[in-house]
């Protein structure tokens, strides 16, 4: 893992992180994808991230199998760390998706620290903005502005007060404010590439596989990002995992004939718009007919919302990552997924459902 320096903005600013580092290799999808980079002269300071309190599930260890044999067969009613509030939605869903296989079902992921890690040995990994924060082809006044911006969005999105309609405009605002900050960059597509080598970010452990044989049953799988989709492209093809059923829907740049910068495609996504429906009027929609069954994974409260705009969707199994604040925002994950799973930095939830599916 690279000694990274400067601090990573989380995609749509849930997450500001001050300088990280080191750490140790490890096998397959967990590994780092890069050993040196980082932008010198920034706050050495490194952050741990703190160790999860455990949890008790009161009454889930004691369910009646027999009321709950999908959840069961599929050893979900044994695991510390996963929550379900109501089982017996969980064990309908679950028991329909697997019934009706793989041509009924579509997946809809989020890219940061849903697909990827947060951490690794107590160590944060960066997200696709942190890769560009932390590259040394970025200059420091990036970070300075960028840190800015994010002092004084960052509360409003988080304001408990403030209704998502009145926070949008504030969010339109910022993603304007900092698409021009890395325009005056004149950061090159080549570039793109090495930014990703030299990063520590890192699949969840099992992705690759689980993504082997999305691609193989033909199963659309559509990552729905308000980061950078140059950047998350670039990680997917390295993770040999950006294959052709995969549709990517994020802030794409326009280049000039340099391959320069130059701009942005179409309306910027936020964590407020992105949903399945910004894909209606693309190829990869007519994929999805007659795939009612959806599995949708994320790692906040806003991407819940990833499955709308789903035709007539049957069967909707939530996934909800929930890596930061553990206490004090389980109770509101928990209202809103159907599965959570603290501090898990795999997929093996999601591959042993995919498992049960012909």
């Amino acid at each position: 893992m690279l000694g990274c320096r400067g601090t990573l903005v989380r995609a749509g600013g849930r997450q500001l992180i001050r300088a990280l580092g080191g750490g140790t290799r490890t096998p397959e999808s967990s590994r780092p994808i890069g050993e040196t980079g980082g932008a010198a002269g920034r706050d050495k300071t490194t952050e741990m991230v703190e160790p999860v309190t455990s949890f008790i599930s009161p009454g889930q260890a004691k369910a009646n199998t027999r009321m709950y044999p999908t959840l069961e067969k599929l050893g979900l009613l044994k695991r510390d760390h996963i929550r379900m509030k109501d089982l017996g939605r969980v064990e309908q869903v679950l028991t329909s998706i697997v019934a009706e296989g793989y041509s009924k079902l579509q997946l809809v992921v989020d890219f940061d620290f849903t697909l990827t890690k947060v951490h690794v040995d107590g160590q944060r990994c960066h997200c696709s903005w942190g890769i560009m924060d932390n590259s040394p082809v970025m200059p420091d006044f990036y970070r300075e502005e960028a840190n800015q911006l994010l002092a004084r969005y960052y509360p409003i999105e988080l304001d408990p007060h403030m209704t998502e309609a009145e926070k949008i405009p504030h969010m339109m605002e910022w993603y304007k404010n900092i698409h021009a900050l890395i325009l005056k960059c004149h950061v090159n597509k080549s570039s793109l590439k090495g930014m990703v080598s030299d990063s520590n970010i890192r699949l969840r452990d099992g992705t690759e596989e689980l993504f082997g044989a999305l691609h193989r049953a033909g199963v659309p799988v559509l990552v729905l990002s308000a980061g950078m989709g140059d950047v998350l492209v670039e990680v997917l093809q390295h993770f040999n995992v950006y294959t052709d059923n995969v549709k990517v829907v994020a802030n794409f740049f326009k280049y000039n004939k340099e391959g320069v910068i130059e701009g942005f495609q179409g309306d910027a996504i936020h964590m407020f718009n992105k949903n399945e429906n910004a894909i209606h009027s693309s190829d990869y929609f007519q994929r999805l007919e007659g795939r009612a069954n959806v599995i949708l994974m994320g790692d906040s409260l806003g991407d819940i919302k990833m499955a709308v705009g789903v035709p007539n969707p049957v069967n909707v199994l939530k996934i909800g990552f929930l890596n930061d604040k553990i206490e004090e925002r389980l109770e509101s994950f928990m209202n809103n997924f159907d599965l959570v799973l603290i501090d898990d930095q795999t997929m093996d939830v999601a591959r042993t459902v995919l498992d049960q599916l012909k």
